[in-house]
């Protein structure tokens, strides 16, 4: 099956990987800016947005998913984007397919094995919803927030419901697909080749999820890695300091 996406304009592709639970919609906005030089994909992951669901959920899957995907529209040598969950999706693939991209841009996430206890407390909560008694977005911030105190999270959440046919609100992930393979997604460690066309990796300021202790990790798989520190940025960066997200993408895209 040929993973869902939107495509935005015309020219060199570039291909977006969301991260855990979200979906290409999350970067509407980075595609309305680039796709009057790009020709933008927003992709959705297996088990997320439009995608298909499936209990089985591994990086060596998705690289399939992604290489069935580049087989089907033709696309040569694109652009791969990939945020957290996206970014190591991108990095897994750019090393099982090394010869496949032309660049690749990692979004505040390294190739390490992460902790899985956080996103595993969020899942428990995210199993209790009931969407028969939850009826509206409001409502289900509410339900959330004794759980999760960061109203940027609980903003997230939201905007993953859409309303089914019957009018009840629904999630836009499989969570038991995502569940069975979480820890797998979160800590498995990214290894095993190397990609040596050039390669972004973009770190927010206030985020832990790439630190220098990633960084000789990162250079002996992406020999030509360059890593960018983004100011005034958490984990979000395209979402928290976009101005300075877009200049160091596009810099890099344009070869500068």
């Amino acid at each position: 099956m040929i993973l869902h996406s939107r495509i935005f304009g015309k020219g060199i592709p570039i291909l977006v990987f969301h991260g855990l639970f979200g979906s290409g919609e999350n970067w509407i906005s980075f595609a309305e800016k680039f796709s009057k030089t790009y020709q933008v994909h927003l992709l959705d992951i297996r088990n997320h947005g439009k995608s298909f669901f499936s209990e089985k959920m591994d990086y060596d899957l998705i690289s399939e998913d992604l290489l069935e995907y580049i087989n089907y529209y033709n696309l040569i040598h694109p652009i791969l984007i990939g945020h957290s969950m996206g970014g190591r999706a991108v990095m897994k693939f750019s090393i099982n397919y090394p010869s496949i991209p032309k660049k690749i841009i990692i979004v505040d996430i390294g190739p390490r094995s992460y902790s899985s206890t956080f996103h595993k407390k969020i899942i428990q909560v995210l199993k209790n919803v009931d969407f028969d008694i939850i009826k509206t977005r409001k409502d289900l911030d509410f339900f959330l927030k004794p759980f999760i105190s960061s109203t940027e999270i609980r903003s997230f959440f939201s905007k993953c419901t859409y309303r089914k046919k019957d009018g009840k609100l629904a999630f836009r992930f499989f969570l038991l697909g995502i569940e069975n393979n979480y820890s797998y997604l979160i800590q498995e460690e990214i290894q095993g080749g190397i990609f040596d066309n050039p390669a972004l990796f973009l770190r927010g300021e206030y985020s832990d999820y790439l630190i220098h202790q990633d960084f000789f990790r990162i250079q002996k798989l992406f020999p030509k890695a360059k890593i960018v520190l983004i100011k005034k940025a958490n984990h979000w960066i395209h979402v928290d300091n976009p101005i300075d997200f877009y200049r160091e993408v596009s810099n890099f895209l344009s070869g500068t």
